[in-house]
């Protein structure tokens, strides 16, 4: 499968049969040694691998491989990606993984297990103690297995990526998970997009942002999080909360929440990416989008695809671009608004012109020695920190905000789409 080759070496006699595997450089490692119809007796897994890929499982090949991770004490990732597992086959894994003190990353991405088998499972890893990493994507996972999950996540002291995107979970999942956010100080990463957890979801898990939170990446695309979801976001970022990278895609909070979103990105020193694709923003937006370019200086890349924006805000943008004297962005994403293809390539233009200039900077910076680039991003933080502290203790806007401002709403907008309400 895929050109990966798997190798069954016939047991020594009287011995055990050894499923092997080649070099780690050739994986993902596909594992065959316990689909067959019989398995043979006494099989186990490789003492010497530690990452593995399983398909084709028939019940005998199960109870034997959840037997095998049971006693395994190498084996720390295994990857059981499209392989129709279901309740059934949960239960008979569970028991494996309950005993198991060594696995620390399992996918079970495109599954069927819904949530008796996601109880199963959750229930396994709260005994098992250890797991860093969870993959539940795509398994009719509903409100259920959700609460499931959150009291997995809540007595986790080691789970620091949690991926439970493209199920059915609700805002009273969604809220669910969030809270337990609260109780697992070592989470780093979590993937909720494709889901349908509303603002009660969008609010709990924004609230898990603030404090001691180490979450450094946030997916939460295609939620229906409307305005009090976004607010609630937009707060979290305002705290300069550790968010890294942040998606909330398709989402269509429009200009009310755009704004909060905006706002904070004024004080917000850590953000470096950020996905608007897809949420009904407009023109009018140009007025906060504009501050944030002329101003945040941490900001490295950012998505306004599929909105509705004209050649009237672009060439704002394009302007507020060129006047930025500590721009930090690299990349702006504006495909399939109501912008001609002239003034998309222009923003290209002079984003790539630019993100070429930074990269040469650096590699000057570089060959300048260790300290003086390290002198100029500590002069940098530095300005941000004052910019920061500075506009928290007094809650000023800048004044950029009555120059940048466009008049768009009076304007006729032939060709474009049908504007939202």
């Amino acid at each position: 499968v895929g050109g990966v080759t798997t190798l069954a070496l016939p047991p020594p006699w009287g011995g055990a049969m050894v499923i092997s595997f080649f070099p780690a450089k050739e994986k993902p490692q596909l594992v065959r040694g316990f689909s067959p119809k019989v398995v043979k007796p006494g099989a186990q897994i490789d003492p010497e691998i530690e990452e593995a890929s399983f398909t084709n499982f028939s019940r005998s090949g199960l109870l034997a491989l959840s037997a095998a991770i049971a006693a395994n004490n190498t084996l720390t990732k295994l990857d059981f990606r499209h392989v129709c597992f279901g309740p059934e086959e949960c239960d008979i894994l569970s028991k494996g993984l309950a005993e198991n003190r060594v696995i620390r990353d399992l996918n079970l991405q495109n599954n069927n297990l819904s949530d008796i088998g996601t109880e199963m499972i959750a229930g396994a890893l709260i005994q098992q103690g250890v797991l860093e990493v969870l993959t539940l994507s795509g398994n009719g996972i509903g409100d259920t297995g959700a609460k499931a999950i959150a009291e997995f996540v809540a007595r986790s002291r080691t789970l620091k990526e949690l991926r439970v995107s493209d199920n059915h979970i609700s805002e009273v999942g969604g809220a669910l998970i969030g809270e337990a956010l609260d109780k697992c100080p070592t989470m780093k990463q979590l993937d909720m997009g494709l889901n349908d957890i509303s603002d009660g979801g969008a609010i709990a898990i924004a609230k898990s942002l603030g404090g001691y939170s180490k979450i450094s990446r946030l997916s939460l695309r295609a939620n229906s999080i409307g305005g009090p979801g976004g607010k609630a976001i937009a707060k979290a970022l305002k705290g300069n909360c550790r968010l890294r990278y942040l998606d909330l895609c398709v989402n269509r909070m429009k200009d009310d929440a755009m704004k909060h979103i905006f706002e904070a990105l004024l004080l917000n020193t850590n953000l470096h990416e950020l996905d608007l694709t897809g949420n009904a923003i407009q023109d009018e937006a140009m007025e906060w989008i504009s501050e944030v370019i002329l101003e945040n200086s941490v900001l490295q890349k950012i998505s306004f695809q599929d909105n509705y924006f004209t050649d009237a805000g672009a060439k704002e943008m394009l302007k507020m671009l060129q006047k930025a004297e500590n721009l930090a962005l690299v990349e702006v994403n504006v495909y399939n608004n109501h912008i001609t293809d002239l003034v998309t390539s222009q923003i290209d233009l002079f984003m790539k012109t630019h993100a070429r200039e930074l990269a040469k900077k650096k590699k000057e910076a570089k060959k300048r020695g260790p300290s003086s680039g390290a002198a100029e991003d500590d002069k940098n933080r530095s300005e941000s920190k004052v910019s920061f502290a500075t506009r928290k203790s007094s809650g000023s806007r800048s004044q950029s905000r009555s120059t940048s401002r466009i008049s768009v709403g009076s304007k006729s907008r032939e060709g474009s789409k049908t504007k939202l309400p």
